[in-house]
Parts: C-alpha cells; structure tokens; sequence
C-alpha cells in the first residue's frame, strides 16, 4: 500500500483591524470620551484616590494637611492594599504609608454599602496592626498607626468637619494612647479650615486648580491628556 499523504490546511485568521483598519475620527472620539469619563471621576473615588496618592508627593502632601504637620516625610505608599485571611474576613486598604518615623497613615474613602462605620475602621485597625506586628515580635513594636476615614456626609451630625477619636479613663478623665488614632473626616461640613478646603478639592478634583500643590500636579497629569 501506498502512503498517504497527510496534508494540514493552515488556518486562516481574519484580521478585522488589519482589513477595516479604525477611522481617525472613530479613534478621536473614543479617546474624547475616555477623557471625558476621566475629568468627572473625584478623590471620593476610591479607586481613582488610590491611582492618584500612589504618587508619593501627592499622598505627603494630604497627610501633612490631615495630620497637620507640614515635617511629616512619607517612605512609601501602599494602595489597594490587600490584607487576606484564610479563615476569616479580609480587606483592601484604599492607602497605607509610611513615613520616615514608621508611622502609617492608613486613608479609607467610605464605602457606599457601609452602614456601621465605627466597626468598619475597628476592623480595619485591627488589621492592619495583625499584618504589622510579625509573629515572635513584642507589643512595644507596633507602629503609630493613623486611620483617616473620609466620607462624603457628615456621619456623626455634629457639624464639624473633623472628628477625632480621644482615649479617656471614665473616672480619672486622664487621657491615655495605644499608638491607635481614629480621625473621620467629611466633606459636607466646611469649618474653614485648611482640611475643609483640602476636601473641597477632593470633591472637585478639578485638573486646573493648582491650589494643592503636589496634589494638583498629579491629579491634572492623570485627567489631561498626558498622563491619561
């Protein structure tokens, strides 16, 4: 018998792009409107404040403004950050730094499905201390650890723009710290102080107001044309 002979037809792929190749101004439109999407996004954006204070300026220059403390040097700067457990619930931290003390600032943009805000950042402290302090390693080694829950209402109806947590003995008054701060931050309330105007920006995060410095330049780079 004779061999036969076995013969393999290539494929052919049809290349869309390569025969309709896109139009100029179907490409022009498309870019306009991604632009478009891009300038209505804010820092209420829990993604897009993540993208923008992964620049480590952009971040330092909110936490000194938060913290108040114009010295403050960030080493580095987590975002999106996850914390997984394998039996029990994780979580994703909008922003955690470091500055040059070791300190972390952890920045949260509240969540739209939240409704018990103060477990929410307990959880979250509690968190973040587990995945510092390694195993083996004394008490005496957890960080200073600042939280600074952003929302976008005034959540504890005081009328104020700032609320921060203080530790007290119920009947000494005398104040004590675990290293933990607690700091919730809204923009509703405008008290005029130099927080209220940080968090006007943060509702506008508008690419040609160049009021907050390092801020501003990383947030115009992103929404213009160069950097998105």
């Amino acid at each position: 018998m004779k061999n036969k002979k076995k013969y393999q037809k290539k494929k052919q792929v049809y290349n869309f792009e390569a025969v309709h190749p896109p139009d100029s101004a179907d490409l022009l439109r498309e870019r306009e409107r991604r632009l478009k999407d891009l300038e209505q996004l804010t820092l209420l954006s829990d993604v897009f404040m993540s993208v923008v204070l992964s620049d480590l300026k952009a971040c330092q220059h909110v936490v000194r403004i938060l913290t108040g403390n114009p010295g403050i040097t960030l080493v580095s700067v987590k975002t999106q950050y996850v914390i997984s457990k394998v039996t029990s619930h994780g979580a994703r931290l909008d922003v955690l730094a470091e500055d040059a003390d070791k300190t972390l600032y952890h920045l949260e943009i509240e969540g739209a499905d939240v409704t018990d805000h103060a477990r929410r950042t307990r959880f979250y402290g509690s968190l973040t201390d587990g995945e510092i302090l390694r195993k083996g390693k004394d008490y005496s080694e957890l960080p200073e650890r600042y939280i600074f829950y952003i929302s976008r209402k005034d959540i504890w109806k005081g009328g104020c723009t700032v609320y921060e947590e203080e530790k007290r003995f119920r009947k000494s008054g005398q104040p004590y710290t675990d290293g933990a701060h607690l700091i919730y931050v809204n923009t509703e309330i405008d008290d005029r102080s130099r927080i209220a105007k940080l968090m006007k920006y943060f509702k506008t995060a508008d690419p040609f107001d160049d009021s907050e410095g390092e801020l501003s330049k990383q947030v115009r780079f992103l929404k213009t044309e160069e950097g998105g």
